[in-house]
């Protein structure tokens, strides 16, 4: 579980989605707004520029690391609500960035 404390920006990137997408904070969907397509470029280039990928993440051991199945429900919830809430074009970059992810994961860099 030391892994926990690598993965408290994408926890708190939910979070933020959450209450964006609820109301509770309207301003906080600017910040959505905002850190969707800078996340969709990392992945892009981390898939498109070959060894990159291993730039956007720490290397770890296999019990350091966070299950890749952790990712897939925080894309997963993420996605949802985004599309549940009709934001649309955003959703679609959720899907975009969970797409590159697996992509890069696969590839394993």
């Amino acid at each position: 579980m030391k892994w926990l404390k690598d993965v408290l920006l994408d926890i708190a990137v939910t979070v933020l989605i959450v209450l964006a997408t609820s109301g509770v904070l309207p301003w906080a969907q600017w910040l959505v707004f905002i850190y969707t397509p800078f996340m969709l470029a990392i992945k892009a280039l981390a898939f498109f520029g070959g060894g990159l990928g291993q730039i956007t993440r720490q290397r770890k051991g296999a019990e350091e690391a966070p299950p890749a199945l952790f990712f897939h429900a925080l894309y997963a919830i993420n996605l949802s609500l985004l599309a549940l809430n009709g934001w649309w074009i955003t959703a679609g970059q959720w899907a975009l960035i969970w797409l590159l992810s697996s992509l890069v994961e696969r590839r394993g860099g």
